[in-house]
């Protein structure tokens, strides 16, 4: 199947009035439902009257994605995990729509990722800006293969936290260092952290990976009370 061309608007108002959630709805009933409208998103999905609306929210919010109509319905019948498979294959940035189409309701990883880009939204107007850019600088240093929720979490926390920065000073051994060569490592580990803590920009330090975060990984390093 030959993929369509994404062509993004810079038209983000509606885009940015909705949730993480709602987001990822719309767009899975565009790629998967050729019988859907935008009228029928706008009324099922975001709650408006369509009478009202004429379907111009989720028609704006998919268009800031690069979701024109040509994608309407084209993976209608197909198995999502191969579809997000063949979008990662693809030579186009789909690293913010796959995000979407990873999206479970009942999964914990993804609620937390929504409200950390709702917060940084809520905080920033530049917010969605910074988080693509992020995406595709960890798309460029650490390639595909890694798709943990870790992972997922990295380009959301580094828009949030350095916004534009291009260095940031390591929390270890405190060098000034490239920010494509720093994470965000979680002080308490992030497996015990609650949902709370998840969300808790205070709970991650900057840390570089020339030694530091693979130290303080394996308990080399160790940060006090």
């Amino acid at each position: 199947m030959t993929i369509p061309r994404l062509t993004p608007s810079v038209r983000s108002r509606e885009f940015r009035q909705f949730s993480f959630v709602e987001i990822a709805r719309i767009v899975d009933k565009w790629l998967f439902a050729s019988d859907t409208t935008h009228r029928q998103l706008d009324r099922d999905i975001l709650g408006i009257d369509p009478g009202y609306s004429q379907g111009f929210q989720s028609m704006g919010v998919l268009h800031f994605l690069g979701l024109t109509k040509e994608f309407h319905g084209i993976f209608e019948s197909r198995d999502r995990s191969e579809v997000i498979q063949e979008l990662k294959k693809s030579d186009q940035d789909f690293n913010q729509i796959i995000n979407y189409l990873e999206h479970k309701k009942e999964d914990k990883d993804f609620i937390v990722a929504g409200q950390l880009i709702e917060s940084g939204r809520s905080r920033d107007s530049y917010f969605d800006e910074r988080y693509g850019k992020r995406l595709r600088e960890l798309e460029s240093t650490d390639g595909r293969s890694n798709n943990g929720h870790s992972r997922k979490e990295q380009p959301i926390l580094k828009a949030l936290l350095f916004k534009d920065a291009s260095n940031m000073e390591c929390s270890l051994c405190h060098k000034n260092l490239p920010t494509e060569i720093m994470v965000l490592a979680h002080i308490k580990p992030r497996s015990e952290c609650s949902f709370s803590e998840r969300t808790d920009l205070s709970v991650v330090m900057p840390v570089c990976k020339i030694g530091c975060d693979d130290l303080f990984e394996k308990g080399y390093l160790i940060v006090s009370d």
